[in-house]
C-alpha cells in the first residue's frame, strides 16, 4: 500500500523556522553524493500530525551523516556539530529561537549482545533505522529527499496508533533487549494522553526484573526525564501502578504528602525546575535506610543525593527547632549544614509546626546575616593571625545573630573581650 504524503505538513503547517531548516535538508541531500537520504523522524513527525507544537528536530541520514551534520550546521550559522560515540551529532541552533537542538543520526540497525547492554550499531536503510525504535507512534518519518518531499515512511504502523491514540510497543522482546523503553512508554501515554496497548502492559509486567540490569547512570536518567515533565505526578502514579518504582529500588516509594506537593506546584505554576529541590520533594519522608538504597542505585556523581540525605539529616533535627527558647544563632547552627533544597522541601511538605516558620526565617533572613567586622579588621587592631581569627568572627556571628551587638564597633568590643588576657595589646 502506497504510504500518505505528507509534504503540507512540511510546508504550510511548519513555522516557517521549521520550514527553513527542512528545505536546507533536502538541498544539501541533493548536494552532496555520500547521502542517499534525509529524513525528520520520531516526535517531531508525531506532532506535525497531531498539530502539536513540535520540539527539537531529529533526522535520520542514510549516507554520510557527519558531512551532511556539518554542513547543515554552516547554513544556519551554527557551531560545529558535536559527535557521540554512537554515529550522532548535535547541532545547537543559536539564532533560531523556536529550535533548541538538531539531532542527526545515521541510519542504522541494531543488535544486542544481551538484555540492558548497549547496542552494536550497523548502517542501515530507513526502514531499519524506525524498526529499531520503541514505539510505533515514534518510529514514523517523513521524506525530505527532492524526489519524495513529504511521503511518510511507517513500517510499524505508527500512524495508525497515533490516531487511535494508543501506545504500543515494537515487538515482544522490546523491553528485554532496552528496559528503559518501559519508562518512555510510561511517559509517552501521560503526556499524550494516550493508552496504552493490552499487549503492551502484559509485555511490562514481564519485563521489571530487567531493569536491573540497567546501569544506575542509565536508571539515573530516565528518572530525572520523568522530574522534568510537566504531568510529573501522573507519570509517578503510573509507574507505581506498573511496579515500576519498585523496581528500580525497593526503597523508591512517593509518600502521598510528596505527590501533593509535586502537584500543587503543577496547578500554581511554581514548578521547579532545579533538580536537587525535584529530587528532595520526591523522595519527602523516606527513612535513612530507604534513601540510601536510592542513592546506591543511582548511583549518581558526588553531590547528586545532597538533598536525599539531606531530608533524612533534617528530619532528625526538627524537634529542637520547635523549642520556644531557640535562638537564630542556634536555628543557623542546625541548618547551616543541610542543603537547602531539603530545608525548601520540608516547608513545602512538613506539618505547620514552629519548625517551619523557622525554616522560612532561615531561608529568607538568617543565613544571609554576617558581621560587618572582618578577619582584617581583627588583624589591623593588632589580634595576631591564626584560627582564633575565625573562632572570633564566629562568636561575633552568633552575636550578631541573637541581637547582642549592632554596630561594628560593638563587634569589634565583644571580639576583644573574649580575646585570652595574654593577646590583648
Amino acid at each position: 500500500m502506497p504510504m500518505p504524503n505528507l509534504s503540507q505538513l512540511l510546508t504550510t503547517k511548519s513555522s516557517l523556522e521549521y520550514k527553513r531548516v527542512f528545505e536546507l535538508c533536502r538541498d544539501i541531500a541533493l548536494e552532496l553524493d555520500d547521502v542517499i537520504g534525509v529524513y525528520v523522524v520520531g516526535g517531531v513527525v508525531r506532532d506535525l500530525i497531531l498539530n502539536r507544537e513540535p520540539g527539537d528536530i531529529d533526522l535520520s541520514v542514510v549516507g554520510d551523516a557527519k558531512a551532511f551534520s556539518k554542513i547543515l550546521a554552516k547554513r544556519i550559522d551554527a557551531s560545529a556539530p558535536v559527535e557521540s560515540q554512537f554515529l550522532t551529532f548535535k547541532i545547537t541552533p543559536t539564532n533560531i529561537a523556536s529550535i533548541s537542538a538538531i539531532d542527526i543520526v545515521n541510519a542504522r540497525s541494531e543488535t544486542y549482545a544481551g538484555p540492558a547492554a548497549l547496542p552494536e550499531i550497523t548502517p542501515g536503510t530507513i526502514d531499519d533505522d524506525l524498526k529499531r525504535r520503541d514505539l510505533t507512534i515514534n518510529s514514523m518519518a517523513i521524506s525530505l529527499n527532492h524526489s519524495d518531499w513529504g511521503t511518510l515512511v511507517d513500517p510499524m504502523n505508527g500512524f495508525a496508533d497515533t490516531m487511535r491514540k494508543r501506545i504500543k510497543v515494537h515487538h515482544d522482546e522490546s523491553y528485554v533487549v532496552d528496559p528503559t523503553r518501559i519508562f518512555r512508554t510510561v511517559r509517552y501515554a501521560v503526556r499524550l494522553g494516550y493508552s496504552i496497548d493490552s499487549r503492551t502492559i502484559e509485555l511490562i509486567s514481564h519485563s521489571l526484573d530487567n531493569i536491573d540490569r540497567l546501569s544506575g547512570a542509565r536508571i539515573r536518567h530516565e528518572f530525572e526525564l520523568i522530574l522534568t515533565e510537566p504531568r510529573r505526578v501522573e507519570i509517578f502514579r503510573q509507574a507505581e501502578k506498573f511496579g515500576l518504582l519498585a523496581a528500580i529500588s525497593p526503597g523508591l516509594r512517593l509518600s502521598a504528602k510528596a505527590l501533593q506537593v509535586l502537584e500543587s506546584q503543577s496547578e500554581d505554576g511554581s514548578i521547579s525546575t532545579n533538580m536537587a529541590d525535584l529530587l528532595a520533594i520526591t523522595t519527602f519522608g523516606l527513612n535513612e535506610d530507604e534513601a540510601r538504597q536510592i542513592i546506591q542505585r543511582f548511583d549518581g556523581p558526588g553531590n547528586w543525593g545532597e538533598s536525599i540525605t539531606g531530608n533524612v539529616e533534617l528530619s532528625k533535627l526538627v524537634l529542637v527547632l520547635d523549642k520556644s527558647d531557640v535562638k537564630p544563632s542556634e536555628i543557623n547552627e542546625i541548618l547551616r549544614p543541610i542543603p537547602l533544597a531539603s530545608i525548601r522541601a520540608y516547608i513545602a511538605g512538613g506539618p505547620p509546626l514552629p519548625r517551619r516558620d523557622r525554616m522560612v526565617d532561615y531561608i529568607n533572613r538568617i543565613r544571609f546575616i554576617e558581621p560587618e567586622l572582618s578577619g582584617a579588621d581583627l588583624i589591623d587592631d593588632g589580634i595576631p593571625e591564626g584560627p582564633v581569627i575565625g573562632q572570633l568572627i564566629k562568636i561575633v556571628r552568633r552575636a550578631k545573630l541573637d541581637g547582642q551587638v549592632s554596630t561594628k564597633q560593638e563587634e569589634l568590643e565583644l571580639a576583644k573581650s573574649r580575646l585570652p588576657g595574654f593577646l590583648i595589646d
